[in-house]
């Protein structure tokens, strides 16, 4: 069934980079657990997994950021994920947010700006390349790292030049929060319903904040996803293409929400191709 899955995605593809980061054979990775990386100050503590080659760095850096509707969930439903970006030479910090209803948009956005911060502040520390951080993120989590990803200089939540990506991998990613005009999840995260609070579904969707200097994106998606659907990655992307912000959408044909994670290898290795790929093209 794996390899049906596999096998089915819609996909063009870039062709494989000779990039060291993918060629090599799997590094054996250090993790080092229980990181507070966020400052005493905080709301709350918030802690992440650091996950680091054995390899001499430095290294590309990876912010990943677990799904659960913003309200539920671990990272350690990411932590295979987070092993294996690891294993291709990723420096990979693997983060908890704030969780909703007690905490509203944009607490959440501005956890990951924190985490951002920590891997900047020890980046020499632990050999990371901060010309080169990516996010990833599935569901709810790909909508955090799509507001990290679409946020620029000069807007209300831009939280500075040290919170900006160089690539995002995004799956299942509920781009557009406006057109959740009901239901109980998105309202716990923004605070409110659509009809009393509509300027924060639009603040929080990271489709209304595409501009041209965004950095690249890979959007993976399952054709039968009921919770979000496939045409939520087909608009972003129509978005994207028309900023000029290079992208790729990889589209599984017999995936679901939960299935199109579960089954999501062949998607993360062609989003590491992606934007190895990118990388490659704007260096010097």
């Amino acid at each position: 069934m794996l390899a049906a899955v596999l096998l089915s995605a819609c996909v063009s593809h870039q062709p494989l980079p000779q990039s060291a980061e993918l060629q090599r054979a799997p590094a054996s990775v250090r993790v080092i657990s229980n990181i507070t990386y966020t400052p005493e100050a905080w709301p709350q503590a918030l802690g992440a997994d650091l996950y680091l080659p054995q390899s001499t760095g430095p290294h590309p850096g990876m912010l990943m950021v677990h799904g659960g509707g913003w309200a539920r969930r671990s990272r350690a439903d990411v932590a295979e994920s987070a092993q294996r970006y690891a294993e291709a030479g990723f420096a990979v910090l693997n983060i908890s947010h704030r969780f909703a209803p007690d905490y509203h948009f944009p607490a959440q956005v501005e956890d990951l700006q924190q985490a951002m911060r920590w891997l900047h502040a020890h980046a020499r520390q632990y050999q990371i390349d901060t010309s080169r951080i990516a996010g990833y993120g599935y569901s709810s989590g790909a909508h955090l790292v799509a507001m990290l990803a679409t946020l620029s200089p000069g807007e209300a939540l831009f939280g500075g030049p040290e919170t900006r990506l160089q690539a995002a991998i995004m799956g299942g990613t509920p781009a557009d929060l406006r057109r959740y005009t009901g239901g109980s999840l998105v309202p716990n995260f923004i605070g409110a319903s659509h009809s009393q609070a509509y300027p924060q579904f639009v603040a929080a969707s990271p489709v209304t904040h595409v501009s041209a200097d965004d950095p690249p994106m890979f959007l993976y998606h399952g054709r039968l996803d009921t919770l979000v659907s496939a045409d939520y990655a087909r608009e972003f992307r129509q978005a994207l293409d028309a900023a000029g912000v290079p992208n790729e959408l990889y589209l599984d044909n017999f995936g679901g929400h939960v299935t199109a994670f579960v089954f999501r290898k062949g998607a993360e290795q062609a989003g590491l191709r992606f934007i190895l790929g990118q990388w490659q093209e704007s260096s010097p």
